[in-house]
């Protein structure tokens, strides 16, 4: 059965969580020429808080630590991990978490370095400045660097370094569509493949190294492959949620001015169909009104949508990707970068007002996304990961993407909806690929739930060993369902500021 790492109530606040024991300095105001950009060189949205530290302004909450099921109770004590589960963990004792934790605080730079340096770097950081932070106005300008001096490249640290390490044939992704007879892979050396002819392409159409390139894809394999692309060249990405509108996209395009837009002509989510190249079409109107025009759109065709014959098209501008990227060598010099250049730039949704630009600078994202993935999902090589996340929230860009393949992990895309075409979809996903990973979030749980658990016993689900839930605080009812369907594991506050887990596997 699935074991348990934790599961908070929903009266806990981001702060009053365990967490990991690293120690993340809080956002900094970013330079770059828009007012409205962020960054965080760790991916730490604020201070990130201590074991036991108390809520800033809520009770303090109740967390389950691996173990058997909750009890259909209001009682929300702690359950102990089962004996064998933990001789396995990677943390595999509150001691042992105490004692990372301890140390982090004591020595950061140090504790921070170790685990710097498992990754390649053509050119290590100055060992005084591992960390460097200034948070008083009155002390000059606001900033927050990691690993400054160090120079790397995380599609590199990513693909590159696991194929050199002979682990070429692993597979690096599943892909399923949205029908149940859809299906692909790629290895680690098809990935690195792929990576580098759409990176060489990139090249030749003129992104250079700090050009931003706003990707509007689905759940294909083509959109982790394009965010990878563009950081092996030191591109900006910005992956923009493939289900919002024209006028959102356009916001984006108009803030970050990207040379290349990546979509492809369009996406059936069940048995929906969402032309994503019209509404591109439309958003390159709206930014041209505002004076920003791109000149490309390389469009992917995703023929079990849509055909080419029956795209919108616009000559001179738009081009098949099919047409030009197989064309391109499969081999692409990396460009390496500093620490603190740019790696993504991810808006947030806009509900509360304007999107803002929050930008994630190389280094200290890539180690913190690495070391959260393995240490929170306590990943094993063995492993099969699937987080239903899509690659446009920071889930996605964590853990889905770089999170999981800076660890070599094999990872699970899907492209269709989870209830499609019958709630038991996700447990049909499991089975068939041997998910032994699941990460997902409590609305999911919670509309899974209504559907009782006909869909649910239909399959064996054996194969899981780790669960969590992302998105929100998750709550009792939904922790007690969820553990009785599927034993899920633990509640991950996130947030686009954040970039990261704040709970780990004890």
């Amino acid at each position: 059965m699935a074991q348990y790492i934790y599961a908070t109530t929903a009266r806990c606040c981001c702060s009053s969580a365990r967490a990991l024991p690293l120690h993340a300095p809080a956002l900094a105001p970013s330079s770059s020429r828009s007012p409205l950009r962020w960054r965080s060189a760790m991916g730490a949205s604020d201070r990130l808080t201590v074991a036991a530290a108390k809520p800033r302004h809520a009770a303090p909450c109740a967390a389950t630590v691996l173990g058997e099921p909750l009890p259909a109770s209001d009682d929300h004590g702690l359950v102990h991990p089962s004996a064998d589960f933990a001789a396995q963990a990677l943390v595999s004792s509150p001691q042992q978490y105490l004692e990372m934790y301890q140390r982090s605080i004591d020595d950061p730079a140090g504790f921070w370095s170790e685990i710097a340096e498992t990754f390649y770097w053509k050119q290590k950081w100055s060992p005084e400045e591992v960390c460097t932070e200034n948070l008083d106005v009155t002390k000059g300008p606001i900033k927050i660097e990691w690993f400054k001096g160090g120079k790397t490249n995380i599609c590199h640290n990513a693909v590159d370094r696991y194929v050199e390490a002979g682990d070429g044939a692993k597979i690096a992704m599943y892909w399923e569509g949205n029908e149940p007879d859809q299906d692909g892979k790629l290895t680690y050396s098809e990935l690195l493949d792929k990576v580098c002819q759409l990176a060489n392409y990139l090249k030749s159409v003129g992104v250079e190294k700090g050009d931003a390139v706003v990707i509007y894809l689905p759940m294909l394999m083509e959109l982790p492959i394009a965010m990878l692309a563009c950081a092996r060249i030191g591109a900006v990405h910005s992956v923009v949620f493939a289900g919002f509108s024209a006028d959102a996209i356009a916001q984006r395009i108009t803030d970050c001015k990207p040379k290349v837009v990546i979509t492809c002509n369009a996406v059936k989510r069940g048995q929906k169909l969402i032309p994503l190249k019209d509404i591109v079409d439309a958003s390159l109107v709206e930014s041209a009104k505002n004076g920003v025009t791109v000149g490309i759109c390389l469009t992917y065709e995703n023929q079990l949508a849509m055909k080419k014959e029956d795209t919108q098209w616009i000559a001179g501008r738009d081009v098949w990707w099919q047409d030009v990227v197989p064309n391109f060598p499969t081999r692409c010099d990396v460009e390496w970068v500093d620490a603190e250049d740019p790696l993504f730039l991810l808006y947030t949704s806009g509900s509360t007002g304007k999107p803002k630009g929050v930008l994630h600078t190389t280094g200290g994202y890539m180690v913190y996304a690495a070391t959260t993935f393995k240490h929170a999902f306590d990943y094993k090589p063995t492993d099969i990961y699937w987080c239903t996340a899509d690659c446009g929230w920071i889930t996605g860009h964590s853990y889905v993407t770089y999170g999981p393949l800076l660890n070599g992990a094999t990872v699970l895309v899907y492209e269709g909806a989870p209830n499609y075409p019958d709630p038991g979809r996700c447990w049909d996903i499991v089975d068939k690929y041997g998910v032994t990973i699941f990460y997902t979030a409590p609305t999911l749980i919670r509309s899974l739930m209504r559907d009782g658990s006909v869909y649910v016993d239909r399959y064996s689900r054996k194969s899981l060993r780790v669960l969590g839930s992302v998105g929100e605080p998750i709550n009792p009812t939904a922790w007690r369902g969820g553990s009785i369907m599927l034993s899920v594991t633990q509640d991950a506050p996130y947030q686009t500021l954040g970039g990261r887990l704040k709970l780990v596997v004890l």
